[in-house]
């Protein structure tokens, strides 16, 4: 048992120290602009409606699964319902699934049931009915602690659902001359490749925006 536990180990930190870092940049068309974001990459398409979309991070490791940051901003005359339905992807030229908020909540919640917790719908570290200091708390918090909190697992998954929550591209009904923004990820991995491409389109209210994004090989 423990030679087997070395092995997977090994194997982890081989393939961690092998992965590859890639720079993602945008491709900008000939209808497009590079506009300034957080992420320093972004880029906008002004039809009837204006959508934006951005890397969240310039810099990926293989593995990991590409992240964007979409705005769309409704310049119409009716409100009109958003949500990752209405974004698809493309990687190197193949579908790859735009995973929806709802699914990125029920995941957490499948991670976290494991150890018979679930998160609730509004959680905060410091409201949840399972998540206590790790130094004492009501309700015989310091054993709670030990035995839930202070596994790596569920910390990572309660970290990962405040995450979702705070950023991630919801639902909304966007009236006229408002916006709606958040992130989304796609259910792809980065392969070992000097170069791969990713095309996010957002289609809404009958019209089609494109955006493609080059992820070059730094090592």
């Amino acid at each position: 048992m423990r030679c087997s536990i070395g092995l997977v180990i090994g194997a982890a930190v081989v393939l961690s120290a092998c992965a590859s870092t890639y720079r993602v940049s945008p491709l900008v068309a000939d209808n497009q602009i590079q506009v300034v974001a957080p992420s320093g990459e972004a880029v906008r398409s002004s039809k009837k409606h204006v959508v934006e979309v951005g890397v969240v991070r310039t810099n990926m490791r293989q593995f990991d699964n590409p992240r964007f940051t979409v705005r769309f901003t409704n310049q119409g005359k009716d409100p009109l319902e958003f949500s990752t339905e209405n974004v698809t992807a493309s990687f190197n030229g193949r579908p790859a699934t735009v995973v929806s908020y709802e699914a990125q909540l029920q995941d957490v919640q499948n991670r976290l049931s494991f150890y018979g917790l679930r998160a609730p719908v509004f959680y905060t570290p410091f409201r949840s009915p399972f998540y206590y200091p790790p130094f004492g708390g009501h309700h015989g918090g310091f054993v709670i602690a030990q035995d839930f909190n202070d596994r790596l697992d569920v910390q990572q998954a309660l970290a990962d659902f405040d995450y979702i929550q705070q950023f991630s591209l919801k639902p909304k009904v966007v009236r006229p001359g408002q916006e709606t923004f958040g992130e989304i990820v796609v259910g792809a991995k980065l392969g070992a490749s000097s170069s791969q491409d990713m095309v996010v389109t957002v289609d809404v209210d009958g019209e089609q925006h494109s955006f493609t994004f080059g992820y070059d090989q730094l090592n």
